[in-house]
């Protein structure tokens, strides 16, 4: 595999808000567990500044993608609270200091006293200004070919990262226009042209200023000692420079950075950008690839700059703004010499300054006079959570993988555990947390399952005949194959007229191929739903027909961790719209578009219709519920409704009984059950591939998290 030129990676800061833009006052969401144990979702300041934190990704565009996924999830979960996130550096409406919400950390005491030690010496407001850091490294491939293809480059990465951070210095002006987006705060005191978080008074900054030996990785950490021996500042973390270096263990920065070479950069200054989900967008990213090599390879001894907290207060003169436009050409040189991916950026932001479009800080001020600047930033973050909310249930870009396999892939963000799509048609993900990596296919088949299990469930008859050695009951049947003698066919038939049965294909899945003949059959119905049944396979099942509802139970490694009742394909009235109009409503419906759901108007629907004294025309009453279909499957448009908590224990031993029989280790078992408070029950059929949505998200009652259930039986997850 070619390796990466480069490696990125986001941290999000944003402050978690009521709908009014208050602070919040509640605890960090539970959903995330242990912020010290989730790696994409923790906090930063206090209780209510998040933390979003994207893992090291190859490039910008596996990082922004990274990123959004992130953000969807923190969304989300914030709007089940009735919260947004503000999606501006500077301060939403903060309560006084004494209601001001402190981090609970727990056991982790450092963090708390940390946090009080900073808090009495630079206040509470400058800390809840958020920002986007940038972490950023290069390959020793980039490198290489750097060093091979321009001038004064230091001989040792290392060395290399500081060189850079001292041209930093002196070009972080240039940044601020792609970057500076906090002309204004809520109170009004303070104004700035471009960025009043990275201005000299009132941005975020060390009380005292501090000076820093960028000339190599000793020096710099000689000099950080220093501070921290004197007192002058608590640890490494308090140095709020634009610019770092960073190690891989946070706990003990300046040890391993004496111990191991220099891990990556860390890219400071960037305000929030609030015309973007993520805080961020692409083309923010690609830029700061550029900038770093270009800080690289100039001539350190030419560099002449500007201060860049007074361009973030006074803006761009003329000047400055030409130097912008030299400076993007020379990142189309870069660009094209080192062979980066990173054109359309480039000449999206060359156009921007040759058509004087408005910068980000300008188009804050714009819309800031017209809405508003609380306004403004509460309509925006609502936008987001809305976008955030209508992908709840899918992976951008990958419409292609089943439905619960997005589902895992989001239980695994809200926990953070990393995944990577392999195979995105076969819904194959790699999902990775620390040392342990667990392969998953269409979010059931794992490592831990047996290589014949899935044919044996697919294969009714046989799976069947496992069912009856066990003890199980099932519905009888007759097994007939499409190229039998018609004369025995026939005979199978003429010997079934007058009985409720159930026509299969023995090898079906999500309902295909299915008449059920609830009411006595004739010769004819026989026929039809035989011959249904054999273009799906040719093989069929004649069942007998078992009244009752069906439920779907859940079974993971040997428990019984869900039941849900799945209701029959059904639409209720309203009162004035025909049957057709509320099948086209529902299947517009949210719910329904959200899963690619759909309910098949065909013959079969038709029929079953005419038999109750229905057709497409007529108009329920209201809250009358009018059944569609015989079969419940959720694929076609049937329902499930959560009752985990009222189905007998009885029935859910039945199941785990049964899966232990086929040594299954995540199993959907369908029962056909017609009286709770009874034991009759009939077994209807396994599933290999159980597709959890409608145990994770029922229409009605109580769901489960089944896929942090599966990310804890993979040990990628432990509470």
């Amino acid at each position: 595999m070619e390796e990466s030129l480069y490696s990125i990676g986001i941290e999000r800061e944003g402050l978690r808000c009521d709908e009014n833009g208050n602070l919040s006052q509640k605890p960090h969401p539970q959903a995330f567990y242990d912020r010290k144990k989730n790696n994409f979702i923790t906090t930063d300041w206090g209780e209510a500044q998040m933390e979003l934190r994207t893992p090291v990704c190859k490039d910008t565009n596996e990082c922004y993608e990274k990123l959004n996924e992130i953000t969807n999830v923190a969304l989300c979960e914030l709007n089940n609270q009735q919260e947004v996130m503000w999606p501006y550096s500077m301060q939403c409406i903060l309560p006084k200091e004494e209601d001001f919400p402190w981090g609970n950390y727990g056991t982790y005491m450092y963090e708390y006293e940390y946090e009080m030690y900073l808090y009495k010496k630079y206040g509470y407001k400058m800390h809840c200004m958020s920002g986007i850091h940038v972490n950023c490294s290069f390959s020793n491939v980039l490198f290489e070919k750097i060093k091979a293809t321009y001038k004064s480059i230091p001989q040792n990465l290392d060395d290399a990262y500081c060189k850079i951070m001292r041209v930093f210095m002196k070009r972080a002006w240039i940044l601020m226009y792609f970057f500076g987006a906090t002309p204004l705060q809520l109170d009004g005191e303070e104004k700035s042209k471009i960025s009043i978080r990275n201005s000299e008074k009132t941005g975020f900054t060390n009380t005292k200023k501090i000076e820093i030996d960028l000339t190599s990785k000793e020096k710099y950490i000689n000099s950080i000692r220093k501070l921290i021996n004197e007192g002058t500042i608590k640890a490494a973390t308090e140095v709020y420079l634009p610019i770092r270096v960073k190690s891989i263990d946070k706990n003990d920065v300046l040890k391993e950075l004496e111990e191991q070479p220099i891990n990556h950069i860390e890219v400071r200054l960037c305000d929030i950008n609030p015309f973007d989900k993520c805080g961020i967008n692409k083309e923010q990213m690609d830029i700061v690839v550029l900038f770093l090599i270009k800080c690289l390879i100039e001539n350190e001894d030419d560099v002449k700059g500007y201060n860049y907290k007074q361009i973030a207060k006074d803006g761009f003169n003329k000047e400055q703004i030409e130097q912008l436009a030299q400076e993007l050409d020379s990142y189309k040189e870069i660009n094209e010499t080192l062979e980066l991916e990173f054109k359309e950026t480039i000449e999206k932001y060359q156009k921007d300054i040759q058509n004087g479009e408005a910068t980000i800080a300008e188009r804050v001020v714009k819309l800031a006079h017209s809405e508003g600047l609380l306004n403004a930033i509460l309509n925006l973050a609502k936008k987001y959570s809305e976008e955030a909310e209508k992908m709840r249930y899918k992976i951008t870009g990958h419409a292609n993988l089943e439905p619960s396999t997005q589902i895992l892939i989001k239980d695994a963000i809200s926990r953070g555990v990393d995944y990577k799509i392999i195979d995105e048609k076969k819904s194959f993900v790699e999902f990775s947390n620390g040392d342990v990596r667990e392969c998953v296919i269409q979010a059931s088949k794992t490592s831990k399952d047996s290589y014949i299990y899935p044919f044996i469930t697919d294969d009714k008859m046989y799976a069947k005949r496992i069912m009856i050695e066990n003890g199980i009951d099932t519905p009888m049947c007759i097994y007939i194959n499409k190229k039998m003698n018609q004369e025995k066919i026939g005979k199978v038939i003429k010997s079934l007229v007058g009985k409720k049965v159930v026509v299969k294909p023995r090898t079906t899945n999500y309902g295909d191929g299915i008449t059920i003949i609830d009411n006595p059959a004739t010769e004819e119905v026989l026929k039809n739903a035989i011959e249904y049944a054999f273009s799906f396979d040719e093989d069929v099942l004649i069942e007998e027909y078992v009244k009752g509802n069906e439920y779907r139970f859940l079974v993971l490694d040997g428990k019984c961790i869900h039941v849900s009742w799945r209701r029959r394909t059904s639409v209720v009235g309203d009162g004035v719209s025909t049957i057709q109009q509320l099948i086209d409503k529902k299947v517009n419906s949210l719910l329904y578009t959200r899963f690619n759901r759909k309910i098949v108007v065909n013959q079969l629907m038709l029929d079953y219709l005419s038999e109750q004294g229905y057709s497409l025309e007529y108009v329920p009453s209201k809250d009358e519920r009018i059944y569609l279909h015989k079969i419940s499957n959720v694929s076609k448009g049937g329902e499930a409704v959560g009752v985990n908590e009222i189905m007998p224990d009885y029935f859910k031993k039945i199941a785990e009984k049964l899966v232990k029989a086929f040594n299954a280790k995540i199993c959907g078992v369908d029962i056909i059950i017609d009286d709770l408070n009874s034991t009759n029950y009939k077994v209807i059929e396994l599933n290999d591939n159980p597709g959890f949505l409608s145990n994770e998200y029922p229409v009605e009652g109580q769901g489960v998290k089944v896929g942090i259930e599966i990310l804890k039986f993979l040990n990628l997850i432990k509470d």
